[in-house]
């Protein structure tokens, strides 16, 4: 395992799941009069450019859906409901239980880790309370480099700063938004994590190997240190 010096990880349906009933955007859909048929597929076009910090946050994205559904909501009142709703939507999310063993490990072995995620600022906050910062040197949210997965400068901007070469690093995942694809473009080792998604199928040919979950990841370093040495 020590042919790589580091460890990148994708965060949502890599580390972390989504469990399902959400009440969150439902809650803060009726505290500020809005209708949630129209306004929520209004808040998910903007999916990209909050990821991409375009748009500056989840305040200011369910303000510029409310007004893409002729209703204005203040900021004050959006900040509101979001911090009376938010424990709702940390608890639709769970971390998966091999997650924290596994980078527990890795770390004891002396290996590098950065996450590598595309998400916006009420993303990092679902990471925090969690408590999933600490397992890692390095943590890279899309929102705050204003770049999204798979453009390679996300991939450099977390390797620049673990200070190793993207061929000493690989890259684990759920393969969505062609991640590995550029992951493998800045010469690192991809690792498909199969959760029979949508888009597992088409992410396996830029895998170079693919797990049924993350504790086969530590045998799966060796495997491929191996081969590359």
């Amino acid at each position: 395992m020590r042919t790589f010096q580091g460890v990148c990880f994708d965060l949502f349906s890599t580390l972390v799941h989504r469990k399902p009933g959400n009440p969150f955007f439902r809650d803060v859909a009726d505290d500020l009069g809005l209708d949630l048929e129209a306004w929520k597929p209004a808040y998910d076009k903007l999916h990209d450019e909050t990821m991409a910090g375009i748009v500056p946050g989840i305040v200011e994205r369910i303000s510029l859906a409310a007004k893409a559904t002729g209703v204005q909501c203040s900021a004050d009142a959006v900040r509101t409901a979001v911090a009376r709703h938010f424990p709702s939507m940390v608890a639709a999310f769970e971390t998966d239980p091999e997650a924290v063993p596994l980078l527990t490990g890795l770390r004891e072995q002396g290996l590098a880790l950065a996450l590598v995620s595309n998400a916006s600022d009420h993303a990092e906050w679902i990471f925090d309370r969690l408590g999933l910062r600490d397992h890692f040197d390095v943590v890279v949210f899309s929102h705050r480099v204003r770049t999204l997965k798979p453009h390679p400068e996300i991939y450099r901007h977390a390797i620049d700063q673990l200070g190793i070469p993207g061929q000493a690093c690989a890259f684990v995942g759920d393969g969505q938004h062609h991640e590995l694809a550029g992951a493998r473009g800045v010469g690192m080792a991809t690792i498909l994590l199969d959760r029979r998604l949508a888009h597992t199928e088409s992410a396996r040919a830029e895998a170079d190997t693919v797990l049924d979950g993350l504790a086969a990841v530590e045998g799966a370093l060796e495997a491929l240190g191996t081969a590359r040495a």
